[in-house]
């Protein structure tokens, strides 16, 4: 019942409003994760099942936090698992709107700024988006 009030969900996501004119050119590129609750015990099995599906040809994971306003212990480590697989791949992540429970949470064990460092945690979708391109971070 927990895992089910989480906010992880199948590979095939829904855009969200901001995300509608993503540039076609990024599509095999850019892989968006939206976590749309928090991130805890019940949910974290889910979250690192979803990440082994990222394509081969993705070379920069933006992962969408606007809607988790919180992360316990088990989902801190679950997400720690995560980055440090994706950064053995050569992976560029970029936190979206992360909110400040999950950010105390991360800088605590330091996930922030080792794992994700701060010029890679944005505001909001559209400036990610623009250091994307102004980075050529899809290239």
């Amino acid at each position: 019942m927990t895992g089910e009030q989480s906010g992880v969900k199948p590979l095939k996501e829904t855009a969200w409003e901001d995300e509608a004119s993503f540039p076609e050119a990024l599509l095999s590129k850019v892989f968006i994760k939206h976590i749309n609750g928090p991130l805890f015990f019940g949910s974290t099995s889910d979250f690192q099942q979803l990440i082994k599906q990222i394509p081969a040809t993705t070379t920069t994971i933006i992962i969408r936090l606007d809607k988790m306003q919180y992360i316990d212990q088990s989902g801190l480590y679950a997400l720690e698992d995560v980055l440090l697989n994706l950064k053995k791949e050569n992976k560029t992540i970029l936190f979206v709107n992360l909110q400040r429970q999950p950010r105390n949470m991360m800088e605590r064990i330091g996930i922030l700024p080792n794992l994700v460092g701060e010029e890679f945690v944005f505001s909001n979708f559209q400036n990610c988006l623009q250091w994307i391109q102004q980075n050529n971070a899809y290239n």
